[in-house]
């Protein structure tokens, strides 16, 4: 199963594509190769992972996805999980993102 979280993360400067960026998620079959989503950690023990959109079906057959951020390009992909992170741990003191982004 895939969850978009309530609060997609988006880049502050991909923010003018917020609606194609999440219609492509929302449809869960992309063939944009440009695409990554940043999920829950799927395993123990993970923060966050960063896969390409066109991947969450296959995913899914095997574990249930939480998508909390979507945008262009991988670089930009793995800056935001490091934004990411970095909110995570300035807020909760540690690294669990899982929970932080639940709440």
């Amino acid at each position: 199963m895939i969850v978009i979280n309530k609060n997609l993360i988006i880049p502050a400067d991909q923010e003018e594509n917020r609606k194609k960026l999440t219609a492509a998620v929302n449809k869960r079959k992309t063939s944009d190769r440009t695409l990554f989503c940043v999920i829950l950690p799927t395993t123990d023990g993970g923060i966050l992972e960063v896969i390409p959109a066109f991947a969450l079906r296959l995913e899914a057959k095997d574990h249930d996805i939480t998508v909390v951020g979507v945008c262009e390009g991988r670089k930009n992909a793995l800056a935001l999980v490091e934004q990411m992170i970095g909110e995570v741990y300035e807020k909760t003191g540690g690294f669990d993102a899982k929970s932080y982004y639940l709440q």
